[in-house]
């Protein structure tokens, strides 16, 4: 798609750009299809985006993966405990400082970014957040004198926890939507395998087919949202999440009416609706009030559709259920490959597959609140498990 060529009379042609976009991030990173779909949501919404993991989990790759897919001018930092401010917003200009002016030098740093990446954003230095507090509030680069207006969109920042500092919880509200990345599981290693292959062997050789140009119409677009007709759906689930003891600021909830707008504007709705409510259960920054606010707001988020970021709505209204049907799913394949007990090798691979659900299964589920399908499950794999211990094993031979 070339630059410039999208007007209001084409989105179409942008949003299934964006979905093709989110299809070939979701084929080299395996279970990460939400990432790339919240990083492009918070692209059209101009918000800031957190991720809280551990360390090689596909954080970085998704927000890699967005800016080739645009075109766009990208920074990327790893932060450390001795990052110098220089290191992220530039170093002083030496050829204006021999002439006597003190000012940065911002070629190729944040402050020049589009899209941005900050892998280990809490590490950062006073001076550092600060410093990103204009730029991620106002989009402002500030130094002495110097007064710069930065064209970030968004900005992707990570971490392996959330903080328990207050002042650093204080910072961390500056992102609107929050995901929480956990590694993949036993039971997807051979897609994690075969994905990550692939996004080695083809990173780079995609030419981006959507520019920010693009991405901006659609940002357009959605400030056009009408989101009265779903204003008292929206307070009614801030009450009831509030009863729970789920606290959003007041900056929060203001904002939050521009990803419902977004989510409509991507889905090619001029009025917001209760399908696109979704976006609320991603402004909670703690797990814990994620997984809460999809037990309670079952019946609000029931409706919750969105054409083109499927997994992100999907999972916000659904996200036990859906994990239950993943495992469900993928215990029923593997009782349907169960080899002979006496094929050796090929059983024991199986059986340490079979192990390793059954401890997923558990881990995410007690008795009370497992499903049906999934419980007879895995009832079918402790059963077949518990033949091929060894001491059954000796006793059937």
């Amino acid at each position: 798609m070339d630059s410039g060529s999208v007007t209001a009379n084409n989105l179409d042609d942008v949003r299934n750009e964006i979905k093709q976009a989110v299809e070939r991030g979701a084929a080299v990173m395996t279970n990460r299809r939400l990432l790339a779909e919240l990083v492009f949501l918070c692209l059209i919404s101009q918000e800031n985006l957190l991720l809280i993991g551990p360390p090689g989990t596909g954080k970085s790759a998704a927000a890699r993966i967005a800016a080739n897919s645009v075109g766009c001018r990208y920074f990327e930092y790893l932060i450390g405990r001795f990052t110098e401010p220089s290191e992220i917003f530039g170093p002083l200009d030496l050829v204006a400082l021999q002439n006597g002016e003190v000012r940065p030098d911002v070629s190729g740093m944040l402050p020049e970014a589009e899209l941005a990446f900050l892998d280990e954003i809490f590490l950062g230095s006073t001076a550092i957040l600060n410093t990103l507090l204009g730029i991620l509030n106002e989009r402002r680069y500030r130094r002495g004198h110097v007064d710069i207006a930065c064209p970030l969109t968004c900005c992707v920042a990570a971490s392996n926890h959330f903080p328990d500092d207050p002042m650093l919880r204080a910072f961390a509200d500056r992102f609107l939507m929050t995901a929480f990345v956990d590694p993949v599981g036993d039971h997807a290693l051979e897609s994690l395998l075969d994905a990550g292959w692939r996004y080695g062997v083809e990173k780079g050789e995609e030419a981006p087919r959507l520019t920010m140009k693009d991405i901006g119409e659609l940002t357009e677009f959605a400030k056009r949202v009408d989101v009265t007709p779903v204003r008292g759906a929206y307070a009614h689930v801030v009450r009831k999440l509030r009863s729970r003891g789920i606290e959003f600021s007041d900056r929060r909830i203001v904002k939050g009416q521009t990803l419902i707008a977004s989510a409509a504007a991507v889905s090619g709705r001029q009025h917001a609706g209760p399908a696109d409510l979704w976006p609320i259960v991603y402004m909670a920054q703690d797990r814990a009030a994620q997984e809460e606010a999809r037990d309670i707001l079952q019946e609000e988020l029931g409706r919750s559709e969105n054409s083109v970021f499927s997994d992100a709505a999907k999972k916000a209204g659904v996200g036990a259920a859906a994990r239950a049907e993943e495992l469900q799913t993928y215990g029923v394949k593997l009782l349907d490959e169960k080899p002979n007990l006496q094929s050796g090798e090929a059983w024991e691979v199986w059986l340490v597959k079979a192990e390793s659900l059954l401890t997923q299964i558990d881990a995410g589920f007690d008795k009370e609140t497992l499903p049906e399908g999934l419980a007879a499950v895995r009832a079918g794999l402790a059963a077949q498990a518990e033949t091929g211990t060894p001491a059954k094993s000796a006793q059937n031979d």
